[in-house]
This record gives C-alpha cells, structure tokens and sequence, in this order.
C-alpha cells in the first residue's frame, strides 16, 4: 500500500511548496505561530512553515517508500521461513 501513497504524499509535499502562497491567501490565512517564530513579512512566516511543511511530508514519504521510519510505521511483519517453523517445532 506504501507504494500507492507515499508517492501521492511526496506529490502532495511538493504541492505545499510551490503554492504556499495561495493556500496561505485562499485557505489558511496567518498562521501566528509561524509568524512569530520564522518572521513577519512578504516571503517570512507562514509562507515559510508551508514550504519547511511540504519538505517535511517529501521526507517521510521517502523515508516511508523505502521503509526507513524507525518505530517499525509501515513495516511488514517478518515473514516466517520453513526452517523456523521446524525450530520452532524442535523447541
């Protein structure tokens, strides 16, 4: 299922960044604590957090594709081979 979504979401990462403009302005208005923190101005603040947002949701979606999240999110049970289902039958 990784391999359906995680693409969508780097995709969807990307989006976030090239229009930060127009969700700022259309859909999420000033967001304060972006702001406060990252700068007040034309190209600062919230135009900033969609663009450190859209790079955070490229990053996991990699990380995601190639199963590299620690904390096992999105791992795949280990698989059980013949030879340790007869170990386990000796133990």
């Amino acid at each position: 299922m990784r391999f359906f979504f995680a693409p969508l979401v780097f995709i969807g990462g990307v989006l976030c960044m090239k229009y930060s403009v127009v969700i700022t302005e259309q859909f999420s208005g000033r967001i304060d604590f972006a702001e406060k923190y990252l700068g007040v101005g034309i190209g600062a603040g919230t135009y900033t957090w969609w663009k450190l947002f859209g790079l955070a949701m490229c990053i996991l979606a990699v990380l995601w594709l190639f199963n590299l999240l620690p904390g096992g999110f999105g791992q795949t049970p280990p698989a059980v081979t013949p030879s340790a289902m007869i170990m386990q039958w000796l133990v």
